[in-house]
């Protein structure tokens, strides 16, 4: 008997991730498309340049972010060789989104015997409906460190769920305030729940007797398949389209639901949607904002998302969406069956995407 029941719970955790890797799949498989692209809001500041230690050219500055939606972004670099051939170098920001009153740093390196055209220039801009989790806490100091003038510090993550490959990246300035390079630190695999990790970043060599301080330190990781835990091996799956802050994630036993705290980018406020796994036909999920049932809010399903779309008002707002249910407790061939439907959705997907490639 006893066995029967550890076996019937190792394969419930097993349809439980089973589960998440189908939904996850859908959403890496088909991301949210991009709107069309559009430098508005955006600014080249800090524009400078280099010859590093190796003897190339180096072209540095920063992408200021004065709109209301999130955007990544791709520069250009018109270079010529000795024989007059043009050639254009592009490049991103070394954090893959830049979100609303933000900024990022980047850096060119051209190749020697190229010179460069001119300076950088924005060659395309897609808005971004990924929202901002703000789950690691950075803590270090904006002056250079010690003889090879470093940027240290720790980035702890403050969320639920694991950060893989997180960077800090920063803006290098010397005395007079200039931006004199762009460096990024060490790739952290993973940064579990609660943990601390160390970083550091180094600048050029050529320009490390005249670096002062760093700004504009920001964080690029991998984008997190969001995930909340429930305690006992259980969790939700869950994602979020939205321009939008979203934090403070958590799972409420009194409700059955997802709680958190929501700000939208844009002034006025705007559209948000939640995305969970669907467990049940018909879920009787509600919508709670600032304590007060959100009538407005609609769900939908199609038998393997539940999609809850709502209005985010002006300001920050928490809110509650109720009554999401988890892996429900099944015998153990339901369980393997749903197991095996899961993993052929995946495949079927991923292999859908391939073609369509």
């Amino acid at each position: 008997m006893r066995y029967l029941q550890s076996f019937t719970r190792r394969v419930q955790i097993v349809a439980g991730l089973a589960v998440l890797l189908s939904f996850a799949a859908a959403f890496l498989l088909y991301p949210v498309a991009p709107a069309s692209a559009s430098p508005e809001g955006l600014n080249l500041i800090g524009q400078s340049s280099f010859v590093d230690s190796q003897g190339r050219l180096n072209v540095v500055g920063t992408v200021e972010n004065s709109g209301y939606v999130p955007v990544s972004v791709v520069l250009g670099l018109n270079t010529t060789d000795s024989s007059g051939n043009s050639k254009t170098l592009h490049e991103t920001t070394y954090g893959r989104v830049i979100y609303p009153a933000g900024e990022s740093p980047f850096k060119f390196t051209v190749d020697s015997g190229l010179s460069a055209l001119g300076g950088p220039f924005i060659v395309k801009a897609d808005d971004v409906a990924v929202p901002f989790y703000n789950l690691l806490a950075l803590n270090y100091s904006n002056m250079a460190v010690g003889d090879g003038k470093a940027l240290l510090g720790t980035a702890r993550n403050t969320g639920t769920f694991n950060l893989y490959n997180v960077s800090i990246f920063a803006s290098v300035h010397d005395h007079k305030g200039a931006q004199i390079d762009t460096v990024r630190s060490n790739v952290i695999p993973v940064i579990k729940p609660g943990e601390v990790k160390s970083f550091s970043a180094l600048p050029d060599p050529a320009i490390r007797a005249n670096t002062l301080y760093y700004s504009c330190a920001g964080v690029d990781i991998d984008t997190p398949i969001p995930t909340v835990d429930l305690g006992g091996g259980r969790f939700i799956a869950y994602n979020f389209k939205a321009f939008a802050e979203v934090s403070n994630v958590q799972y409420s036993n009194a409700t059955g639901g997802i709680t958190f705290a929501i700000r939208h980018y844009n002034p006025g406020g705007g559209p948000a949607e939640l995305m969970v796994p669907e467990f049940a036909q018909n879920q009787n999920i509600a919508v709670v904002m600032d304590g007060k049932p959100d009538a407005s809010a609609t769900v939908k399903q199609d038998g393997k998302t539940v999609y809850v779309d709502f209005f985010v008002p002006t300001g920050t707002h928490q809110v509650q969406v109720q009554r999401i249910m988890t892996v429900p407790e099944m015998p153990p061939y339901l369980v393997v069956i749903g197991l095996a439907m899961s993993m052929a959705s995946a495949v079927f997907l991923a292999r859908s995407k391939l073609r369509m490639a």
